[in-house]
């Protein structure tokens, strides 16, 4: 294969770093902001009071561990006669801890996982002309034994190298000439982000300390707009809702944490280049389901490739090894049957939510859906209660249609008045090639009356 001037390599990667950072963090900005276009302000206003919800609400669990488990047992031993007073200081002091913990996680995050994934990325930049060599080299060696392949190649890496040369390294030129207002661009958004965090962080503390204050208001309005009924079940529908989605984040994040961990230590172990930053990258896209451990694969996958092809295949043996390990022992200890969706229904609202939200509607459009699909089951079995119908689906599988006149007492209990049975059927995956279709009626009926009943 042909050489490739080192040069050209290393200002092409440097150049293409730089872009995707300013792109992926300006398109970071743009989700978080809600901007769906150019001239929207509403995200920008609104984004500190989210922050401080979304703080609060997940800080929220870690309060009540360190007010019920930590300060309420030393509290009981100090005797003070005004409950009201060691009630606030009970909270004030759980609020503080539980703030103090997140800083320090933030912290540590910051002084110790990114100094470490900086001094990855610019290894990585410095050093891919010598791993795109090494990669040839072992290529070449590879090739020699199956020469038609090496000719296929060749052709196509002449094409992409021309390409590269007459096409990207010109673009390169005019995007580096743009990349400094780009830059100086984005510290002012990081600088205006930050600031507005930490107004985030105080509406948050806030929120904390006088969550009860704020529950009893909602609930407050809920009863002066609704009847005792309705605000009843709207309550419970938000109760329903809040441990379906907080359940769900919040474990997430821990499989997560763990899954990042263990890779951590397997990469190690296994003596493989840039340990850490593979790890945060397999953490952090597996709390995407389904696709999440695929997208960290690939590009963790291609930066041990172009080092060590050998190790990048001891590598996705790993992570499937790892996934397997995931999906069958540790995801389902820690979130069970938090979303109760199927596989398809999984799928359906990544797809869904990350078509319009990117990789946000990835990370929360599973427990939005499972939701929303909760609401419209409630919503189908209270009618179908209503008609005195059964709710379970199983009554429909071999179901043609309901008639009274096979339930004159009208109990519900009778749905079949034609009945179709197949000779393979499975639970919801009929399985109709094989089938035969009986029409099986009740006595006294006929064929004319059941298409009369249609």
């Amino acid at each position: 294969m042909k050489k490739v001037n080192k040069k050209y390599l290393q200002i092409g990667a440097i150049v293409l770093v730089i872009a995707l950072i300013c792109i992926a963090f300006d398109h970071y900005l743009d989700t978080f902001t809600l901007r769906y276009n150019s001239k929207t302000d509403l995200g920008k206003i609104m984004l500190p009071i989210l922050d401080g919800l979304a703080l609060a609400y997940f800080l929220n669990p870690v309060l009540k561990f360190v007010e019920k488990k930590l300060i309420s047992p030393l509290y009981e031993k100090i005797k003070i006669k005004d409950e009201k007073k060691k009630k606030k200081q009970i909270r004030a002091i759980s609020v503080a801890i539980t703030m103090i913990i997140f800083l320090l996680i933030v912290a540590g995050l910051i002084l110790l996982i990114v100094p470490q994934l900086l001094d990855s990325v610019q290894s990585i930049i410095t050093r891919f002309p010598s791993y795109l060599n090494s990669f040839n080299s072992w290529s070449d060696r590879f090739l020699v034994k199956y020469p038609q392949l090496r000719t296929i190649l060749d052709n196509y890496w002449e094409n992409i190298t021309d390409y590269a040369y007459k096409e990207l390294l010109p673009r390169a030129q005019t995007l580096v000439s743009n990349i400094s207002s780009t830059v100086v661009g984005s510290v002012f958004k990081v600088l205006s982000v930050t600031f507005k965090f930490i107004i985030g962080i105080i509406l948050s503390v806030y929120l904390l300390y006088s969550k009860e204050t704020y529950q009893a208001q909602s609930k407050k309005m809920v009863y002066s707009l609704f009847d005792e009924e309705r605000a009843n079940n709207l309550i419970n529908n938000i109760r329903f809702a809040n441990r379906t989605f907080g359940g769900y984040i919040s474990g997430k994040i821990v499989d997560s944490i763990i899954i990042g961990f263990l890779c951590f230590i397997g990469t190690t172990i296994m003596n493989m280049p840039y340990a850490l930053l593979i790890s945060v990258i397999v953490g952090v896209t597996n709390v995407i389901p389904f696709f999440g451990p695929y997208l960290g694969a690939i590009p963790s996958g291609f930066i041990i490739l172009m080092i060590n092809p050998i190790k990048c295949l001891w590598f996705l043996i790993f992570i499937l090894i790892l996934q397997q390990i995931d999906g069958n022992i540790i995801g389902p200890k820690i979130l069970g049957d938090s979303t109760g969706l199927s596989s398809f229904w999984v799928i359906f609202a990544i797809t869904l939510f990350g078509g319009f939200f990117k990789v946000l509607g990835m990370f929360l459009g599973v427990p939005i859906f499972a939701i929303i699909y909760a609401a419209i089951k409630t919503f189908v079995d209270t009618r179908l209660e209503r008609k005195k119908l059964p709710s379970k689906t199983y009554y429909y599988i071999d179901s043609d249609y309901h008639s009274d006149k096979n339930d004159p007492e009208n109990t519900g209990e009778s749905i079949r008045f034609i009945n179709k049975t197949f000779s393979n059927v499975s639970g919801y995956g009929n399985n109709l090639t094989d089938a035969t279709l009986d029409l099986e009626f009740e006595e006294g009926g006929s064929e004319e009356s059941a298409e009369e009943e249609e």
